[in-house]
């Protein structure tokens, strides 16, 4: 899957374990391939441990630093 950086989902949040990786659209926007459907929260106060799906969505949610 591949995704808009500014979206706020689990799969480019900086907590989430999935694999991803930083990307380039065909006119030079910045994107995210997300190649996990599951991934594990590491953040601390919230779904800490917890499978999540790529594409959910959480309120503790913090930018993936990789991101360009």
């Amino acid at each position: 899957m591949r995704s808009k950086t500014d979206r706020i989902i689990c799969g480019t949040c900086e907590y989430w374990t999935g694999n991803r990786m930083p990307a380039f659209d065909n006119r030079g926007n910045p994107k995210i391939d997300i190649y996990d459907e599951f991934g594990i929260c590491e953040h601390p106060y919230a779904n800490e441990g917890q499978a999540r799906r790529k594409d959910s969505k959480c309120t503790r949610h913090s930018r993936w630093t990789e991101i360009l």
